[in-house]
C-alpha cells in the first residue's frame, strides 16, 4: 500500500495503458467526421476551401487534439444499477482518504500484530497504523468485543506459536467504528500455522456473502469503499483483474436481490495499476450494470 505512482505518474500509467490501437480509432473516427463535413461544403462553397496541403495538417492536427481530449485518463469509473438506486465505482487511489465506511479485510484468526504475521504495508497493517494509531491493545480489544457474538462457531488452534489462537468460520464479518464511520472487518483468509495466509475464489465469495448482510444490516444504506480482498500474501491464486470483477459481481447479484448500498467504491491503489487494466474494468463494469 506504498503508493509508488502518485500525481502525473498515475496519469501516464494509465495513457500508455490505453495503448495506439485505441489512439488510433479516436483519431480516425474524429478525421472521418470533419472531412465528410468539408468535403460537401467544397463542392458548393469553394472559395472558402482552398486550404492545399497545410490545411490537410491543420485538419489531422485538429483530430489528433480532439483524440487526446477524448482519451485523457481518468482516475475513476462509475455506473448505476436500474433496480435498486445503486452506484457502483472504481477509482484509484488510498482507501483511508475516503469518507466512506470501509471495509478491511482479515485472516479467520483476525491477527493484528505487525511484522512477520501482519506487514505493514497491508490493508490490515495501515488499518492499524493509520486508524488505530499504532494502538494493538486498542485494536484487539475492540475486535474481541465484536467477535463475542460468533464465539459459539470458533474453534481453538493448539499449533499456532505466534499471533491469535481462535479460529472463526471463513466469512465471519464483524463491525468497528460508529454511526458516523463504520469499519466492516471480513475474514476471506485462513492463517496457517507457518503464518502464511491461505485463500481461493470461495473463500472470497463467502467472505463477501457474508459482508454484504453485514452492510446491509449496519450502514443504512450509506456508502462503502472497499481493496482488492485476497490479493498478494493472501495466495488466493487469482489475479487483481479477477479479484475486481468477483467482487463487483458478488455486490452487483445480491443488490439485485435486495438493496445493499447506494454506493460501493471499489480502490486500487495506484502502485496496483500495472496488474490492473482500468480501461478494461470500466468496460466490464457497464456491461454487468443494468
Amino acid at each position: 500500500m506504498n503508493n509508488k505512482i502518485t500525481g502525473a505518474g498515475i496519469y501516464f500509467t494509465l495513457f500508455r495503458k490505453l495503448g495506439l490501437k485505441q489512439f488510433a480509432i479516436s483519431f480516425s473516427s474524429n478525421f472521418g467526421a470533419f472531412w465528410l463535413f468539408i468535403e460537401p461544403a467544397s463542392f458548393w462553397i469553394p472559395e472558402h476551401f482552398k486550404f492545399g496541403l497545410s490545411g490537410y495538417f491543420g485538419l489531422v492536427l485538429i483530430s489528433l487534439a480532439f483524440a487526446v481530449v477524448q482519451n485523457l485518463p481518468r482516475i475513476s469509473a462509475s455506473c448505476s444499477l436500474s433496480s435498486p438506486n445503486t452506484e457502483i465505482e472504481v477509482k484509484i487511489g488510498d482507501i483511508f482518504l475516503e469518507n466512506e465506511h470501509l471495509v478491511i479485510g482479515f485472516n479467520d484468526v483476525f491477527d493484528t500484530e505487525l511484522g512477520e504475521i501482519i506487514r505493514d504495508s497491508s490493508v490490515q497493517g495501515q488499518f492499524l497504523k493509520r486508524v488505530y494509531r499504532g494502538k494493538q491493545d486498542k485494536l484487539d480489544a475492540d475486535i474481541e468485543t465484536a467477535l463475542q457474538e460468533h464465539n459459539s462457531h470458533r474453534r481453538h488452534e493448539p499449533g499456532k506459536t505466534r499471533g491469535k489462537v481462535w479460529r472463526y468460520p471463513i466469512g465471519t464479518t464483524i463491525t468497528l467504528g460508529s454511526y458516523e464511520k463504520r469499519y466492516f472487518l471480513t475474514a476471506y483468509g485462513y492463517m496457517k500455522n507457518d503464518l502464511t495466509v491461505e485463500s481461493n475464489s470461495d473463500y472470497v465469495l463467502t467472505s463477501l456473502d457474508q459482508l454484504w448482510q453485514e452492510v446491509r444490516r449496519k450502514c443504512h444504506g450509506t456508502d462503502v469503499a472497499i481493496p482488492i480482498m485476497g490479493s498478494d500474501l493472501a495466495r488466493s491464486g487469482l489475479s487483481r483483474m479477477q479479484l475486481s470483477k468477483l467482487i463487483i459481481t458478488s455486490f452487483v447479484q445480491e443488490s439485485k436481490r435486495r438493496f445493499i448500498t447506494r454506493k460501493l467504491t471499489l480502490m486500487i491503489y495506484p502502485k496496483d495499476l500495472e496488474s490492473v487494466d482500468f480501461y478494461e474494468l470500466n468496460k466490464f463494469l457497464k456491461s454487468i450494470c443494468f
